[in-house]
């Protein structure tokens, strides 16, 4: 194997082991319910949880490229060709197996986005709301009474005609400013991330688990960008959920970038959420503690990436590339 395979397969051996390893710690802190944070706001919430089940490919992907690598491609000694054993080229194959899936899986997402918008969208009206909408938003001549975010990266807001005839004014701005909480907050985007992560944490329950609870966190939050501490607004969006509910009886539309305005299985929880007046948490404290994770992580890093520490990770390295042979 040539020196820039043997440093390739190095890199996605380190990556699927590191990912397995830190897939581990995720799941058990999930199970141990040490981090699912049920008193913080609903914003803090998704964030953490985006985090949490993020790190399972984040932070090997940083310790494989940032340390594990440069410390062999530093270390090993420069030669023509080097047998690697079949630990090595297993782990590696694992990883690149994780990498391929996921993009994959980002591909199809994507495909579906563009095939669900493009067919809607055939037809459709611009629709000017007031308040505006912050976003393109289309009325759609669609069989279903859909209402949606559409898209991860130039997402629009596309309504059925069935619902815009259905709704008031008043309703019509309260489905509004709920989409507009997940524009702001990038949910389709994050979608889109928490669906496709290259990790082994993606073949457990915990994956679905984690990502429920991130969806369910982020319905929430903009259903309270919705309802800016107004009792009679969480009432009124409370009746619209179950009038758009009613006029939707089943999930219509392809798992994508999509970000519906009531999904069937988070529609009782919403409403009990809004009609018992919960009220938003602060959200102080959040990016806080996200900027003291990646501060301590960074620290580990550069600890790790020191000389002795460099070649230490070598050795051992090293012995995984001869074990089997």
């Amino acid at each position: 194997m040539s020196r820039p395979m043997l440093i390739l397969t190095v890199a996605l051996a380190a990556y699927a082991l590191l990912n397995a390893a830190a897939s581990i710690v995720v799941a058990l802190a999930w199970r141990s319910r040490i981090a699912r944070h049920p008193h913080a706001s609903p914003v803090i919430r998704a964030r953490r949880l985006l985090w949490l089940r993020a790190s399972s490919s984040i932070w090997p992907a940083m310790l494989s490229l940032g340390v594990v690598t440069p410390a062999f491609a530093i270390f090993e000694p420069d030669r023509p060709s080097e047998v690697a054993g079949p630990v090595i080229i297993g782990l590696a194959l694992v990883g690149s197996i994780q990498i391929a899936f996921s993009l994959g899986i980002a591909l199809a997402a994507a495909l579906r986005t563009r095939a669900a918008a493009r067919t809607w969208l055939q037809g459709s009206v611009q629709l000017n709301l007031d308040p505006p909408a912050g976003v393109p938003a289309y009325v759609i001549d669609a069989v279903a009474p859909i209402v949606a975010l559409v898209g991860a990266f130039r997402p629009k807001l596309v309504a059925a005609r069935s619902v815009i005839e259905a709704c008031t004014p008043a309703e019509l701005a309260a489905i509004v400013a709920h989409e507009r909480g997940h524009l702001y907050s990038r949910d389709n985007l994050k979608r889109l991330l928490l669906a496709c992560a290259p990790d082994a944490l993606r073949w457990t329950a915990t994956h679905q688990q984690i990502a429920a609870a991130w969806n369910a966190a982020a319905e929430d939050a903009a259903d309270d960008a919705a309802t800016p501490g107004d009792a009679a607004s969480r009432v009124d969006l409370a009746a619209l959920l179950i009038k758009i509910a009613r006029l939707t009886p089943q999930r219509v539309w392809p798992a994508a970038t999509i970000s519906p305005f009531v999904e069937p299985q988070e529609l009782d929880r919403r409403v009990r959420r809004l009609l018992e007046g919960e009220a938003a948490c602060s959200n102080r404290g959040s990016r806080r503690v996200t900027s003291t994770l990646l501060i301590a992580v960074t620290l580990a890093v550069a600890g790790l990436a020191q000389p002795a520490s460099l070649k230490r990770i070598y050795d051992l390295v090293e012995a995984l590339v001869g074990l089997g042979r």
